[in-house]
């Protein structure tokens, strides 16, 4: 039997390209940048070179070698990737968790505000900062004049100009 060694690589890369190609295929594996086809190379290499003809035959050693270099690189990829997901979900998480606490602190800030006012004032906050109404609006919603609108904004910004809460904000 003749030694698979004594053979140029390049010759047994022509012979056994179609083999690596064939397991990719049926992994069905896209691979669009040839990296489980340079994988494959890889293996074929050191099938090449860590082949023992006492062992059995080349054609079914490198075709094991080829297929298991290949698993191993796909798993490799998948944990990587559920690394990347574990880190992107967590990142997300932490988003969300700040997101509910923002959202808390701004109900905590606005029913402050709520019980320092009346209710008509609190109807101009209500309509004119959190939902952006014009003074014209919230006279048709609340059927008044634009004027009474208009006083219960400067009633607002008097009263919460002095309030201590508002102060406190600030700083």
């Amino acid at each position: 039997m003749k030694d698979i060694r004594n053979n140029d690589f390049n010759l047994i890369l022509d012979q056994y390209k179609n083999m690596i190609h064939y397991h990719i295929h049926r992994m069905r594996i896209r691979d669009p940048h040839d990296e489980f086809l340079q994988e494959g190379i890889m293996a074929l290499f050191l099938a090449w070179t860590g082949y023992d003809e006492s062992k059995g035959d080349f054609n079914a050693y490198a075709n094991r070698t080829i297929r298991f270099r290949l698993i191993d690189h796909l798993r490799k990829i998948i944990r990587e990737q559920e690394k990347t997901d574990l880190i992107i979900n967590e990142a997300h998480t932490k988003e969300l968790i700040q997101q509910e606490l923002d959202l808390l602190e701004k109900q905590e800030f606005w029913k402050r505000v709520k019980h320092t006012l009346t209710d008509k004032q609190w109807k101009w906050v209500y309509w004119y900062i959190i939902h952006g109404y014009a003074v014209k609006e919230i006279a048709a919603i609340e059927r008044t004049t634009e004027d009474a609108v208009k006083n219960w904004g400067k009633e607002v910004k008097r009263k919460l100009r002095d309030s201590a809460f508002i102060k406190d904000c600030r700083k």
